[in-house]
């Protein structure tokens, strides 16, 4: 009987250091570096996140900011929204940011 209270005692002790395998790992706030940040420095190139362009007000959400046609975007003004591309312009400059990146059959083995 001695016994089994010793064990009983010593797996109820344990217990509380045993952590259940289906909960998630407990991580505190991880600090955010520059490559987690999106590019929104103003000498580089903004990136086009998402674009929604079937309602009645095209937007398109770049660099992490929701803007609509005429709204800046770092040192850019966005000019037009389609489908799949915005256009920015800067100081007379137009920059032309596909939502997708292109694909060529010629660069596959």
């Amino acid at each position: 009987m001695v016994n089994a209270s010793v064990l009983l005692f010593s797996l109820l002790s344990t217990a509380g250091s045993v952590q259940d395998p289906t909960r998630p790992l407990a991580v505190g706030p991880q600090p955010v570096t520059k490559a987690d940040k999106p590019a929104s420095n103003n000498s580089s190139v903004p990136v086009v996140q998402a674009i929604f362009a079937g309602g009645s007000t095209p937007s398109a959400i770049i660099d992490g900011q929701w803007v609509t046609l005429g709204k800046a975007v770092g040192n850019y003004r966005l000019l037009a929204i389609t489908k799949e591309q915005v256009t920015l312009e800067n100081q007379g400059k137009r920059l032309i940011l596909n939502l997708f990146s292109t694909f060529n059959d010629t660069d596959t083995p």
